[in-house]
């Protein structure tokens, strides 16, 4: 009994406590600004004072598009129409001092997503840009946000670093959240901010620290310190001993949601007219793309001989892109020459440095504008480097949209050995347009995972030899029973691929027998310097003709037995030799067992191309790997099957248009659905991720592509007649 009247007790005094001095926690936001936020921030405020006028000449109404989570079933709507135009209101009525209105863009969007629908991570945010419309303000609606283990009622992205806002249901509809995110997505930081230093309350440094605005007063951050009637309860005193006198109305505030009716200071209305203007201007002219012509002559080349160019660091990452010669800092990781001239770009990994490098810290850099021609068949090119135990993922991104978003078209992580790389990325898809293009390295969980980027090369694609002597005819087999046959081993790497039968000479490594016939190949990792660590041997084919081919694919048996193993990589040409691309890999220890694989090289239809295998020795001579039994099959289909046939073989597809912007795309599967039965379609992304899987009854099938971002995709056609691939544009 006493233990209740004391419970009793402490609960009334609790209550007390909320109502007279306070008020339960309420959730917090989760915007968070961009690295060296300080300095981008004192000079708008600069240009602010120099230009600014807290209102627009003539009033603009902004889009938006609004973005719902439903469950799978497509049930359940995190808000109702009806809850949308509450905060469509609520920003109309924020913003009308600055002349600035909001409108609907296009109907409500919904992601039919359960796991998303009970409760959205921070940490997924960067999923939602696939559903972003580029001209308009997107606004995300969740049943719940949580950031970590907390539950918050939103963020925004600030300027340069997106183009969204996401807001917890049931703090849209409290009457200051949205106005408050979009006061992030337009560059206003909290009344309270710290991100350069605490402001004093007599605002000798108002201009410089706090949240850059003199005509805010001094912040403690209110969260708990505001009563039931908006008023201040706290007692804390500034560095100087003078006690805070906050402004508890201020929509970009921690004080009460219901308190914040003040709407936004004289000079955050400057700053949100000046975002606007600059940072957003893409929302009032929407139909017009930005106009550049840094890049516009081509071919064009930066090997960071002279510093970073035109190129920059972005403001929003961990690390930079260093430039540097003759070896990064640290042993075991990043290359030790440039690919071309004497300097190339790094990423520092190491934790002993300011800021530390490790784990997972991301450095992005940010090309100029590409002005890239309607005709030709534009490519990138560059020379890349990943040597190190604990390497991470190096990404190139596209942006449509003046940096306001971006998409991945290319990506490699783990280790490839103490070489420089060769990538080629097709940039054909953007003819016409002006882009942005980003490198972006993530560190692995060491400091031995510098990444490295050099040769930068923005070009028309060298065409595909006219006639191809080489590899023609299909099926194509090769054991290497007499020999390497006629593939070629490669002078430019360290050792070779070495023909053989029975075992390898090393114990506790390769093979003891071929997977077909006696022979098979494989690379010798014994002596230190020479066989390992990292030792690269490359063996290229002749040219392979698939300019008559629909589906071929490349299959083969590996063996990849030791303590010590290192890489295996299948890499293709398509201008015989000049530039690779890794179109398969696998590394570590796979067991004392031959393994097979089978690589699809639709993508290479129409044109002609050469393979290489590429061996990466590992840390010891226990990293000999092993290839046979490799063979090249065409999927070309058969005109003489009859309609009730099983097909073994594929029919080709149809898409048009392609490239496609808008609409919807009309994919054409004659023959797949003779047989009764339904076919499936799978869409992925360049990197292969699924973004939907459609069933059809039908040969044709129209798709809407207006929630896709702009870039590459795949298209696979499944069912019980075959499968088919081909690649799709949306820009």
């Amino acid at each position: 009994m006493k233990l209740r009247k004391q419970a009793v007790v402490f609960l009334a005094l609790a209550m007390l406590t909320t109502t007279q001095f306070g008020f339960a926690q309420e959730k917090d936001c989760g915007a968070e600004p961009p690295k060296n936020y300080d300095t981008f921030m004192l000079k708008r405020l600069k240009s602010i004072t120099d230009n600014g006028s807290k209102a627009l000449a003539t009033p603009v109404s902004l889009p938006i598009q609004h973005h719902v989570s439903r469950n799978s079933s497509g049930g359940s709507p995190a808000v109702s129409s009806a809850q949308i135009q509450n905060v469509m209101d609520e920003l109309n009525a924020t913003y009308a001092p600055m002349n600035i209105s909001f409108h609907e863009y296009a109907p409500t969007k919904y992601i039919d997503k359960t796991s998303w629908n009970n409760s959205f991570n921070k940490s997924n945010d960067s999923q939602l840009v696939q559903y972003e419309v580029a001209e308009a303000i997107n606004i995300f609606y969740f049943s719940e946000v949580t950031s970590g283990s907390s539950t918050i009622c939103g963020f925004a992205k600030f300027p340069g670093t997106g183009n969204r806002a996401i807001l917890d249901a049931s703090c849209s509809q409290n009457g200051s959240t949205s106005s408050h995110e979009l006061g992030h997505y337009f560059s206003i930081l909290h009344t309270h901010s710290t991100s350069n230093g605490r402001e004093l309350v007599q605002r000798t440094n108002c201009s410089s620290a706090g949240d850059f605005f003199c005509d805010t007063p001094a912040d403690p951050r209110l969260s708990s310190l505001v009563n039931s009637s908006c008023n201040y309860t706290g007692t804390a005193t500034d560095a100087n001993g003078d006690q805070y006198q906050p402004d508890v109305n201020n929509v970009m505030s921690y004080t009460r949601k219901s308190c914040r009716t003040g709407g936004f200071s004289s000079q955050q209305q400057n700053a949100i007219v000046a975002s606007l203007e600059s940072d957003r201007a893409y929302l009032t002219s929407p139909t017009n793309p930005p106009v550049c012509s840094t890049i516009s002559n081509f071919p064009y080349s930066e090997s960071f001989e002279s510093g970073l160019g035109d190129w920059t660091n972005a403001t929003g990452d961990d690390i930079e892109w260093t430039r540097d010669s003759n070896g990064t800092p640290s042993s075991g990781t990043g290359p030790s020459t440039a690919q071309n001239g004497s300097f190339y770009l790094y990423t520092e990994a190491s934790t002993n440095v300011t800021p530390a490098g490790s784990p997972n810290k991301t450095a992005i850099l940010n090309s100029p504008c590409i002005d890239l021609p309607q005709a030709g068949n534009m490519s990138l090119e560059f020379g890349y480097h990943m040597l190190g135990r604990d390497i991470g993922t190096i990404e190139v991104l596209v942006s449509t949209n003046d940096g306001t978003s971006y998409t991945s078209i290319w990506s490699q992580n783990g280790a490839k050995g103490d070489t420089w790389n060769q990538a080629t990325v097709d940039l054909s898809g953007y003819s016409g347009s002006v882009i942005r293009l980003q490198f972006k390295g993530t560190t692995g969980t060491s400091w031995r995972s510098d990444i490295a980027i050099d040769n930068i090369k923005i070009k028309e694609t060298t065409t595909n030899p006219s006639s191809c002597n080489g590899i023609t005819s299909f099926p194509y087999n090769e054991s290497f029973e007499s020999g390497i046959g006629e593939w070629t081993q490669e002078t430019s790497d360290n050792i070779n691929w070495t023909v053989d039968s029975n075992s390898t000479p090393s114990s506790s490594t390769g093979p003891s027998s071929a997977t077909n016939g006696s022979n098979y190949i494989f690379t010798e990792a014994s002596g230190s310097g020479n066989g390992f660590p990292n030792k690269v041997a490359l063996l290229t084919s002749p040219c392979v003709d698939l300019t008559s081919e629909s589906n071929a694919e490349l299959s083969f048996d590996y063996h990849m037995y030791g303590s010590n193993m290192g890489t295996l990589e299948i890499r293709v040409s398509t201008n015989d030799g000049v530039n690779w691309t890794t179109a398969w890999s696998k590394n570590g220890n796979q067991g004392n067992s031959w393994s097979s694989q089978t690589v699809n090289l639709s993508t290479y239809s129409g044109s002609t191309i050469k393979l290489q295998l590429k061996g990466t020795t590992g840390s010891s001579y226990r990293s000999d790997m092993a290839i046979d039994n490799l063979k090249i099959t065409s999927g070309s289909a058969d005109s003489d099957l009859t309609d009730n046939e099983i097909r073994t073989t594929n029919p080709k597809i149809s898409i048009y248009p392609n490239p496609i912007a808008s609409g919807s795309l009309s994919i054409q599967h004659p023959g797949f659905s003779k047989n009764g039965g339904k076919t499936q379609i799978t869409i992925t992304d360049f990197l292969g991720k699924t973004i939907d899987i459609v069933d059809s009854n039908n040969e044709t099938t129209a798709y809407d592509v207006s929630n896709l971002s702009n870039g590459v995709y795949f298209i696979i056609i499944n069912n019980k007649e075959g499968q088919v691939t081909q690649k799709f544009i949306k820009r």
